[in-house]
């Protein structure tokens, strides 16, 4: 087989090779807020890799024990899912998604549709960290390193990334849930 004929066959394997591609939106905090079906802070209680159904990637699933509800309400113990994980000695690896570690505390905005696991909202963006401040004692809430502006262009290190206490967190999840549901005319 000649050079140019091994450069070829490259290139059709290439082009016949499954490419997979996550493509995800910039939200806004509001837009995280109205669209979760819920919002939970809690403590990874478990997480296990597991094989898709079609056995071409690896999924985590992740178990929450869940120390308070921001909005809505998945149980005590929500389950999760993420892609990337580690399944039978194979590691899957996707630039972007997010890792959770068994005792990682999080604020995680949820998503729903009919009876599946539900995932994180905008992959990362809907995993807000939870950290004890040294000086205070108080638990902080740091949003994802990547936001939308409310003009519309994506920020990093945006002035406005700070990190909140959980107290002061809750309460901004619960003045837009009321905000969103007076513009839908329901009543809170």
């Amino acid at each position: 087989m000649n050079r140019h004929t091994l450069i070829v066959a490259a290139f059709v394997v290439a082009a016949l090779a499954r490419v997979d591609a996550i493509i995800v939106t910039p939200m806004t905090f509001e837009q995280l807020v109205d669209e979760a079906a819920a919002v939970v802070y809690g403590r990874v209680a478990d997480v296990r890799g597991q094989w898709s159904s079609d056995r071409h990637s690896i999924e985590s699933v992740i178990t929450v024990e869940a120390l308070r509800y921001l909005k809505g309400n998945f149980g005590d113990a929500p389950t999760l899912r993420l892609p990337g994980g580690e399944a039978g000695g194979t590691i899957n690896v996707l630039p972007g998604a997010p890792v959770l570690r068994q005792g990682d505390l999080v604020v995680l905005f949820l998503k729903a549709r009919g009876p599946v696991i539900p995932t994180t909202l905008g992959l990362g963006q809907g995993i807000f960290r939870v950290a004890r401040d040294p000086r205070s004692g108080a638990m902080l809430v740091t949003p994802p390193p990547l936001k939308e502006s409310a003009a519309g262009r994506i920020v990093r290190g945006a002035a406005d990334r700070r990190a909140l206490t959980i107290d002061v967190f809750a309460e901004s999840v619960a003045a837009r849930g009321v905000l969103s549901g007076a513009s839908k005319g329901v009543v809170r």
